[in-house]
């Protein structure tokens, strides 16, 4: 099986809701360097995902540099819609669904956040949408740049204002660019984040279910998230779900297992699952945990996200 660990490297502040474009502390960026031992350990090669304040934050650029290179990792970008340039106030609640966005904006965001990266010498070839909002318009804005593998669908979830990815499939795929959550002919590597079904098909009949309007829609999206499924997520979920889940992935076939977290999720207070240092203890100690059973129960390599793209053809 392929491991793809990735990580959103983010401001802070957004656990608590707050998407405020000016004020985006980046002080949790140096704590990445607690992952060092069990990186180290079983060679774990993370995908980095930097967002524009991120990337921006020059203080940090050596720091990054040391560790894509110490890990063997690759540096990828993170678009935050909210808090990219240009900004333009919209007649909606942040965070904006990618929809609702005139797509001429979402192309300029897009581009300040390549040409952010021009610094430190790196053209991002792996990117994630910011709260996983990608639709058929922002996939379209990337299909105008260098980027070739995209990690922004979550299986099992329906998005504020959408998009909806309660049928998406689980291993990675080339999508129809029209309708992201079938196979299609572009050239862009869809890696979906790791979140099994309970049942092979129950995506397709919740989502059934949603279009025929016979359950609405909250209690669908409820169900899907909180029953209906088993995120082999760590930041998510308990260590023997996380196993049980790799089991059922294995043996419905799955040849990609894509884990992902928040580098903020590393400092006590940032996000509700955390708010004391012993939480974040027990966070690292559960993601060393995972990945040594996961090394020592099955045969895995680990890539970054544009190395699993080269391993599916030009």
């Amino acid at each position: 099986m392929k491991l793809i660990v990735t990580i959103d490297v983010e401001e802070e502040g957004l656990f608590r809701g707050r998407y405020d474009p000016f004020d985006v502390p980046v002080s949790n960026v140096p704590v990445l360097s607690r992952l060092d031992r069990v990186f180290q350990e079983w060679g774990i090669r993370p995908t980095l995902l930097l967002t524009y304040h991120v990337v921006r934050f020059e203080p940090y650029h050596d720091l990054l540099i040391d560790l894509k290179n110490r890990w063997g990792a690759e540096i990828g970008a993170h678009l935050h819609h909210w808090n990219t340039p240009p900004l333009r106030v919209l007649p909606y609640s942040e965070p904006i669904p990618s929809e609702l966005i005139p797509e001429d904006l979402l192309t300029q965001k897009m581009n300040s956040l390549l040409e952010a990266f021009n610094p430190i010498g790196v053209s991002p070839l792996s990117f994630r949408m910011g709260r996983f909002n990608m639709g058929p318009k922002m996939f379209s804005v990337l299909e105008k740049t260098n980027i070739l593998v995209d990690s922004s669908l979550a299986p099992m979830r329906r998005q504020y204002g959408g998009p909806n990815h309660l049928n998406a499939q689980i291993d990675p795929y080339f999508p129809d660019p029209a309708n992201l959550l079938v196979s299609g002919s572009s050239p862009i590597l869809e890696v979906p984040i790791t979140i099994v079904p309970l049942t092979a098909r129950l995506g397709h009949w919740l989502e059934r279910l949603r279009t025929r309007s016979i359950f609405p829609e909250a209690p669908i999206s409820w169900f899907a998230m909180n029953l209906g499924s088993l995120p082999i997520q760590p930041a998510w979920t308990g260590l023997r779900r996380l196993k049980s889940a790799t089991y059922l992935h294995r043996e419905r076939g799955g040849q990609v297992l894509t884990i992902f977290f928040h580098s903020s999720e590393l400092i006590p207070g940032s996000c509700p699952q955390h708010p004391t240092a012993e939480h974040v203890d027990r966070f690292l100690d559960k993601l060393s945990r995972f990945l040594t059973w996961l090394h020592r129960s099955m045969a895995v390599e680990s890539l970054t996200l544009s190395d699993l793209r080269k391993t599916y053809g030009p």
